[in-house]
């Protein structure tokens, strides 16, 4: 973390810049982050160019801009960012559908001919839930089992309701931390069957001021009496069957006694 905030330092001063800089510094998970530079009295400037930095990675180059080549996006990026403004003295990009990953640094590079690279950079922080999803584990006469997981940044917290109240039964709460900086909460709730069969049970999800929620079903005596019925059903169905085919079998063979019978008395 260190070498990181070193190289920001020195990308700062290497050249003392009057670029004017604007763009979102925080933004939430799923939309789009605009970034743009703008340098006054850009004479010179022979290509401007947009690079990210993170952490233990190495400076990676977005997009730039030059007289010959114009416009020209990463393959890496291409869908992902694009020019909005694009000129020797202004540019902005727009880093589309923004996930935990685009959380980094952006500098904006100035190539000015003869003096060298002018350069700002812009820090973009992504906050917001990216997932959540739920399971449930259920059988007749027991305790039903659901958990619940959340991905996002800041650490999600997790809440249990049923019909608007809050459930605090013994749960079973771990949280994993992943590569790019998120948090994945998993909640594990244990209800009684015989309380919620019939019932919604929704799992809250909040990070900072993001919400998202997932609902589950718990199945309820009528499904099981369903079930029953239809397995009931399908029973009787094959013992007629079975009958229908016994009969028709043992009508068969009379009848063929009764031929042979016919045939040896003529």
């Amino acid at each position: 973390m260190l070498r990181f905030l070193i190289i920001l330092s020195l990308l700062r001063r290497a050249y003392l810049s009057d670029i004017i800089s604007n763009g979102d510094t925080a933004v939430l998970f799923g939309e789009d982050a605009k970034l743009s530079c703008t340098l006054p009295n850009a004479s010179g400037v022979k290509q401007v160019t947009w690079q990210r930095v993170r952490a233990d990675e190495r400076v990676q180059t977005l997009a730039t801009f030059s007289e010959r080549f114009k416009e020209h996006v990463d393959y890496q990026y291409v869908g992902k960012v694009s020019f909005t403004v694009a000129s020797f003295n202004s540019t902005s990009i727009v880093i589309k559908n923004v996930t935990f990953e685009d959380e980094a640094c952006y500098i904006c590079s100035f190539k000015v001919y003869p003096i060298g690279p002018k350069r700002e950079t812009l820090c973009l922080t992504i906050k917001g839930i990216s997932k959540i999803t739920a399971t449930l584990n259920s059988a007749p006469n027991s305790d039903v089992k659901i958990s619940c997981s959340a991905t996002g940044k800041p650490t999600p917290t997790l809440h249990w309701k049923s019909t608007e109240k809050e459930l605090n039964l013994r749960l079973n709460n771990f949280t994993v931390l992943s590569n790019d900086s998120s948090s994945t909460v998993t909640s594990n709730l244990t209800l009684p069957m015989s309380h919620f069969q019939g019932k919604y049970v929704e799992c809250l999800a909040q990070s900072g001021t993001m919400e998202s929620s997932f609902k589950i079903y718990v199945p309820g005596e009528e499904n099981n009496a369903t079930l029953r019925n239809y397995i009931i059903t399908i029973v009787v169905l094959i013992i007629v069957c079975v009958v229908i085919t016994a009969i028709y079998i043992y009508t068969k063979i009379n009848d063929s006694k009764e031929v042979k019978t016919s045939a040896s008395t003529a």
